[in-house]
């Protein structure tokens, strides 16, 4: 009987040993990239911590300080180095081109102040919306649809059927107009993108800016989001005067729109009228992605988990379920690059409003066989335990 005791206690602290040696990650060895404290040469080093930091992708993949480094790095990085012409012609290629202004006129009032609440909405994928007041939702929206209406600017988007495909549809064609206001702060300008195109990188007036050229009220830049393709670009639009930043992401064929504007203008919209941004789709045009049929649910999950974007970051919360979604719906990768752009904007515009929930919603279907996390080895071991003890 004591012999027998003695086994129990050694299979029970074996199968322990393992369950937790198979669960506890490896430590994150972020502390082996540093950023030197240089000001001459800051955006250099920013550029060289960014990829160490990514370069370690895999090994500190669910280190919330590892991903909360990266987040701080990159925002630092697009707030001083986007833009900054010497490092973009020397290390990024970004291709960004300002006009120089002949205006001497009366300084544009800025209407809204940086440092007050802003809001951010996004769209992109089959299509997939965060509304200003943070709505996650997934959309038919066949054809043109206003995203945002105010006083200063209008972004109308338009979706397509996508190939393959008898639901799903995706952006396809996106206009940007920004109205006349004041002189000095800028004329009607209008910008528009097409997926099947490069994204142009000027307004149809052929300008980059408005203003004074030492502090413009309108700049555009864009940029090459991968060096070693063509089929993944941006477009940033900075509104100075009203305190907004709009991204156009341009994915193989496919568009997605961000932005971030004061709560104030955020909240001017015709109640009457259905502008995605303010009001959400309309609730016939909405998608329980959690009926959705179940289609090569293991390759859209597999997939999805292991992609990297494009500074380190791996896919949570609902971007990794729109991922894995897209993936069912399509069978098309494009989109898993579509939602590491549209996460990279989130990590820009709004990194607290993200929970890094790292399990999507289809990992809980009964249908799926993927056996990839932490629970699941759990209830093996546990599942071994009792039938060893059992046995004994």
């Amino acid at each position: 009987m004591l012999v027998s005791n003695l086994i129990h206690r050694i299979w029970i602290i074996w199968a322990t040993v393992i369950a937790v040696c198979t669960c506890v990650p490896v430590p994150c060895p972020q502390d082996t990239c540093t950023l030197p404290d240089n000001k001459d040469n800051q955006c250099r080093d920013l550029d060289a911590y960014l990829k160490c930091m990514k370069s370690l992708s895999k090994k500190c993949r669910g280190d919330i300080g590892y991903h909360s480094a990266i987040t701080v790095s990159n925002s630092e990085f697009k707030r001083k180095c986007i833009g900054n012409e010497d490092f973009s012609r020397n290390n990024s290629g970004e291709n960004s081109q300002m006009v120089p202004s002949t205006h001497n006129g009366p300084a544009c009032p800025l209407l809204f102040d940086d440092k007050k609440p802003h809001r951010f909405c996004g769209l992109f994928g089959d299509p997939h919306l965060r509304t200003f007041d943070g709505r996650y939702q997934t959309c038919r929206i066949h054809g043109a649809w206003q995203v945002i209406e105010n006083p200063f600017f209008s972004i109308m988007v338009t979706n397509d059927a996508i190939l393959n495909s008898t639901t799903a549809t995706a952006p396809t064609k996106l206009t940007v107009m920004l109205k006349a206001h004041k002189p000095e702060c800028t004329p009607y300008k209008l910008y528009e993108a097409q997926g099947d195109l490069q994204l142009p990188d000027k307004f149809e007036d052929s300008t980059t800016s408005s203003g004074p050229a030492s502090s413009p009220t309108v700049s555009l830049s864009w940029r090459s989001n991968d060096p070693n393709s063509a089929n993944s670009e941006t477009v940033i639009i900075r509104l100075s005067y009203i305190s907004t930043i709009i991204t156009v992401t341009r994915v193989g064929k496919y568009l997605s729109i961000s932005a971030k504007l004061p709560d104030q203008l955020a909240q001017v919209f015709d109640q009457d009228k259905n502008v995605l941004c303010s009001t959400g789709c309309p609730t016939s045009e909405q998608i329980d992605i959690k009926q959705v049929t179940i289609s090569e649910l293991d390759r859209g999950l597999t997939l999805c988990h292991n992609s990297i974007g494009p500074t380190g970051h791996k896919l949570t919360d609902q971007y990794l379920d729109w991922c894995v979604f897209d993936m069912m719906t399509s069978h098309d990768e494009q989109f898993i690059n579509a939602s590491h752009a549209a996460y990279s904007d989130v990590l820009f515009f709004e990194p607290r409003s993200l929970f890094n929930r790292t399990v999507s919603v289809f990992e809980f279907n009964p249908d799926s066989t993927a056996d990839a996390n932490c629970t699941h080895k759990l209830n093996l071991f546990i599942l071994t335990i009792i039938a060893l003890y059992n046995f004994l």
